[in-house]
């Protein structure tokens, strides 16, 4: 998404030329690829963790580090792997999404007030989701927490396999013309009918 931003904003004449059918599917490609190739390690040494203690997991969705609380074998392996990737895959994405300081650039760059707010609006709804989405997994998986405070991990856990998911598309849809329209009215027919009850 940032690279797309980065392109409709930088250099939009050369967008369908850029971001050409091709480009699309070798970027989703490459994404899916490493959505399925990124945990299989982890998985892989999990599966043949022994579990001892109890069986019930302490949270919403069976994740890799509560899974790590019931084991009861040597987890130094698991954590090595976890925090190795952890570095490839957020530094990578780190770096991508470091284009923004191109678009900011760009845009402060720019002669008009609209063409300035035009290319904001592009790219704050996908800045939102990155940093609700980045910001809930260093609380979850980075910053260490007693034992006793592993609940409110999983309160956080929620803002990204919940939230972010459903925040993503309504986010998105706000800069569609008619959705704005559409939700303007229903506040509006909402609020004539508060006054009308008062």
């Amino acid at each position: 998404m940032s690279y797309d931003r980065y392109v409709a904003i930088c250099n939009p004449l050369r967008y369908s030329l850029v971001l050409n059918k091709k480009v699309c599917v070798l970027l989703a490609g490459v994404s899916w690829l490493l959505g399925i190739i990124d945990p299989l390690p982890i998985i892989v040494v999990l599966s043949r963790l022994p579990f001892c203690s109890s069986r019930e997991i302490d949270h919403f969705f069976c994740d890799f580090m509560p899974l790590l609380t019931v084991s009861c074998g040597d987890v130094s392996k698991v954590m090595t792997i976890i925090c190795a990737e952890g570095a490839l895959i957020g530094i990578t994405s780190f770096v991508l999404i470091l284009s923004y300081s191109y678009i900011i650039t760009a845009v402060t760059r720019m002669k008009t007030g609209l063409a300035r707010r035009k290319a904001f609006s592009t790219c704050s709804a996908h800045l939102t989701v990155i940093l609700m989405l980045y910001l809930s997994l260093i609380c979850v998986y980075v910053i260490p927490t007693p034992d006793d405070n592993a609940h409110s991990k999983k309160s956080v856990a929620l803002v990204n396999t919940v939230l972010v998911p459903i925040l993503n598309p309504i986010l998105y849809s706000l800069r569609n013309k008619d959705v704005t329209f559409a939700i303007q009215k229903l506040f509006s027919g909402k609020l004539q009918l508060l006054k009308m009850k008062q």
